[in-house]
């Protein structure tokens, strides 16, 4: 797995993730940013993230135990305010982790500690309409579906974070 260089100058939805992925570094080692669904040539489906390096290739998100950590997000839609007052993202947050990695003094499933941790960093921007499960975290990738089973099973973990959050329109 590799890093995607940010952006210099983030705008929009761009700006609100990028802001969360730093205040996110503590507890998620490689952290991407918004995802689209990619297809293989079999029409599997995958999140995939834009380089980021000036060429038209992407990068394809997916599980592997050789690193502790990963996210990236989907952008679910916007709302423009009234009055220059921003808009609104309607956002999720995927995770995935191998516990053991993650913290291997930990002989236990410590992903309520890991969601709690990032939880707290959401709460602490004002995010609203705030939800998570570890139900049908990969359910709209069809590469994902496939491995699932083994995908989450333990050592590993995943889970996905719903909420909206309001950003501006200017920097």
């Amino acid at each position: 797995m590799r890093d995607v260089p940010t952006y210099s100058s983030p705008v929009l939805h761009d700006a609100v993730v990028q802001t969360l992925n730093a205040l996110l570094t503590s507890y998620v080692e490689y952290l991407f940013g918004i995802s689209h669904i990619g297809v293989d040539d079999e029409g599997e489906t995958y999140p995939q993230v834009y380089n980021n390096d000036g060429s038209t290739s992407n990068v394809m998100i997916f599980p592997d135990n050789r690193v502790k950590s990963f996210c990236f997000w989907v952008l679910n839609g916007a709302e423009v305010l009234d009055d220059d007052d921003g808009m609104v993202y309607d956002l999720t947050f995927i995770f995935w982790g191998n516990l053991e990695r993650i913290d291997q003094s930990k002989n236990y499933d410590h992903t309520s500690e890991i969601q709690q941790s990032i939880l707290k960093v959401f709460k602490g921007q004002d995010v609203t309409e705030l939800s998570y499960t570890q139900e049908d975290v990969f359910v709209d990738y069809t590469k994902y579906l496939e491995q699932e089973r083994q995908t989450l099973m333990r050592p590993n973990t995943g889970f996905k974070i719903s909420f909206k959050i309001q950003g501006s329109v200017c920097v």
